[in-house]
């Protein structure tokens, strides 16, 4: 802890926690050179909720999968205009042949999850190898709905399990070492699945509100497997470490990780997200693997603001402008209305804490007549 002076934030997740809305809650921050890790609550099964505590970061490990493609993108093995048939044969038919890896990255392939119906009757499956093939096999077996790069399908898991199964064949790795090799770069103890040596009290049970009973039994499956941008366990420490490679340009401890282009182009918007009225949890502005709608983070966040969230339960949020970067996970599973609503408050809690300025609101220009 840092002499950051975070009262009103602290202030803000003991009532949470005192009402019930989450059991616990780990932050992460980084602001202008100085950084504060805090804990508060407990791990929904009675330990106490410390900085060390491993915790799921579901959608928002999907950044780790961007830093690792933008390296093999650096070294030439491929790059956001590769077709995804190119490299994995297998993914063809179905209208699939002109998905780009560019596709993958904004969730635009035109697949609506094909794992939502997966079928495992008569599966043979006996370790995560089996499962694995039965993943891809489901995968190639779908088509898509939409001409690829014209719609944006919010996929979980398809998109992410495909980038990792391309970046494995153009490098000579094992499934999951983009995320594995990635993660070591950053020299962080976060692993690709539950580390399950660990003492149960090291790692949360994730509580959810009766309406979120379903969507949680889900996340804890997912996140229970070696899944690329969905199955990373690890502190908001190391989640935030993630943000500060993408706000210093791709350096990490004064090396050079990926250079300055390739964040700029990671953290630009690629898909513009379909103009409505209230923000969509499936169609939102989005870069190479990066959330680039700041609206989704809070208002107070500055327009440059990027990141990602995860299984409403967890977001990483970096704002350039106020050299901020923010991971929090909440213990607890929310429907997204109030996921949104507490993930404002507590923006507008630290940003407070941290005495940054309120922003000018941008009102629409006047019509002419």
């Amino acid at each position: 802890m840092s002499e950051l002076d975070l009262a009103l934030t602290r202030k803000l997740l003991d009532a949470e926690i005192e009402h019930g809305i989450e059991t616990g809650v780990q932050v992460s921050i980084a602001h202008r050179g100085r950084v504060a890790d805090l804990a508060a609550g407990d791990t929904g099964s009675g330990s106490p909720m410390t900085t060390a505590t491993t915790v799921p970061w579901t959608c928002s490990s999907k950044p780790v999968g961007a830093i690792a493609f933008a390296t093999a993108w650096e070294s030439g093995a491929v790059d956001p205009d590769t077709r995804v048939a190119e490299v994995l044969p297998e993914f063809t038919g179905g209208g699939k042949d002109e998905i780009r890896v560019r596709d993958l990255l904004t969730h635009t392939t035109g697949m609506d999850e094909p794992l939502g119906g997966l079928d495992v009757s008569g599966a043979n499956v006996t370790s995560w190898e089996d499962i694995e093939e039965l993943i891809f096999s489901t995968i190639c077996a779908a088509a898509t709905e939409v001409p690829p790069g014209t719609t944006m399908i919010y996929n979980a898991i398809t998109n992410w399990f495909l980038l990792d199964r391309v970046l494995a064949k153009v490098d000579g790795g094992a499934s999951g070492d983009s995320y594995r090799r990635t993660l070591q770069s950053l020299g962080l103890a976060a692993t690709l699945g539950p580390d399950w040596a660990l003492p149960a009290e090291q790692r949360v049970t994730v509580h959810a509100s009766p309406d979120q009973e379903s969507g949680l039994a889900v996340m804890n499956l997912v996140s229970a497997l070696p899944l690329p941008g969905a199955g990373v366990w690890g502190t908001m420490s190391d989640l935030r470490v993630v943000g500060d490679v993408l706000l210093h340009q791709g350096e990490h401890r004064g090396e050079r990780l990926i250079g300055r282009t390739a964040v700029e182009a990671l953290t630009s918007t690629h898909w513009p997200g379909t103009p409505r009225r209230s923000i969509s949890d499936s169609d939102f502005p989005y870069g190479l693997g990066i959330m680039t709608l700041p609206a989704i983070f809070g208002r107070r966040c500055s327009f440059r603001t990027y990141g990602h969230a995860g299984g409403n339960t967890s977001t990483l949020l970096v704002d350039p402008l106020f050299d901020l970067v923010l991971a929090v996970y909440w213990n607890g599973r929310l429907d997204d209305v109030k996921t949104f609503a507490r993930r404002y408050a507590l923006v507008r809690a630290l940003y407070d804490d941290l005495g940054l300025p309120r922003l000018p609101v941008r009102r629409p220009a006047p019509e002419s007549r």
